[in-house]
């Protein structure tokens, strides 16, 4: 058989494997319509107008009440000490899915080969003894990383090593509308937490709905969601409006564990898909430059400042 012959079958061979598999996805997808995970960083904060132990175990009850068992934790394992252990063992113990975020991750380890791999070797040390820790990784640098080197010695490292990638779809600006909140309170002021929790589910539910309409457009199907938000007061105090709110859209949280065991929907870093490009993965088109802040700018906190106004809590609003 000649060259150009072989080559020709074998690329016939690859078109009709990834066809096959594209429409298994779609498949899929289509009966998994609107399934969502809810994932929290900023895990093992200290005490604020919540001591720390209750706030982590008031949103994990809180969770269970609205019927979800099991959330996505982003561990940074230098948050692990001898204060914050109890909290540790309180999701080992109730069955939530531990992810490694590195151990004291910066970008100064940029320069360094194996500054990135050694920080999740670290990580992945302090965590390996708890049960519901399975070398799941979410690192910053594999989400916002320009070095092209860098990030292939990184991708090729968790694969030799046996480490499975997450990703996030949807973030808000939780940590800004908690920062609002904490002003009120240390001000001495009281708060109406039922119109703070509809302002809460309202910012969330204004992200969701806009990532899967935009997700339809491009895809054709609602793609599973991962909503990245953060430990915190308000959170343990409002998610299970929120949780009831994304019900009442259509929504389903489902557990972590069944999103990144699923080696179609979670590939093994083969397509190097991150946080921020996973509709890239299925569609093969390039994303643009990735429109988030991870500090809420003048914009991003007019919003927030809208869904506090829109529930009469113009008060918490700096002036």
């Amino acid at each position: 058989m000649s060259i150009a012959k072989h080559v020709d079958l074998s690329t016939v061979k690859y078109l009709f494997i990834f066809g096959i598999t594209v429409l298994a996805l779609l498949f899929t997808q289509q009966l998994r319509a609107q399934e969502i995970v809810i994932a929290f960083e900023n895990t093992l904060s200290p005490s604020t107008t919540l001591d720390g132990t209750a706030r982590t175990k008031m949103l994990i009850r809180n969770m269970a009440r609205a019927d979800v068992k099991q959330a996505m934790f982003l561990i940074r394992t230098k948050t692990i000490t001898p204060k914050t252990l109890d909290r540790m063992m309180y999701y080992d113990e109730t069955g939530q899915f531990l992810v490694n975020a590195g151990h004291n991750y910066s970008m100064l380890h940029a320069p360094k080969n194996f500054g990135f791999p050694i920080d999740i070797m670290k990580a992945n040390a302090a965590l390996e003894d708890y049960q519901n820790y399975h070398k799941h990784v979410f690192f910053p640098y594999l989400y916002n990383g320009r070095d092209a080197e860098l990030l292939e010695q990184l991708r090729n490292h968790l694969a030799e090593h046996n480490y499975s990638p997450t990703y996030v779809t949807t973030r808000v600006h939780d940590e800004y509308m908690n920062s609002l909140y904490h002003g009120r309170m240390l001000a001495g002021r009281s708060v109406d937490i039922r119109q703070f929790e509809k302002a809460y589910t309202k910012m969330i539910l204004d992200a969701v709905t806009a990532y899967d309409a935009k997700a339809r457009t491009i895809l054709g199907f609602s793609p599973r969601q991962v909503l990245l938000l953060h430990e915190n007061d308000i959170a343990a105090y409002c998610i299970v409006g929120a949780i009831d709110g994304l019900n009442a859209k259509g929504f389903k949280v489902i557990s972590p564990e069944k999103v990144f065991t699923d080696p179609i929907v979670n590939p093994y870093f083969r397509s190097g898909f991150s946080a921020v490009s996973y509709m890239p993965y299925i569609t093969g088109i390039p994303d643009s430059e990735y429109e988030w802040n991870s500090v809420a700018n003048k914009n991003d906190k007019t919003k927030i400042h809208n869904y506090l106004i829109e529930q009469g809590l113009e008060s918490l609003i700096p002036q």
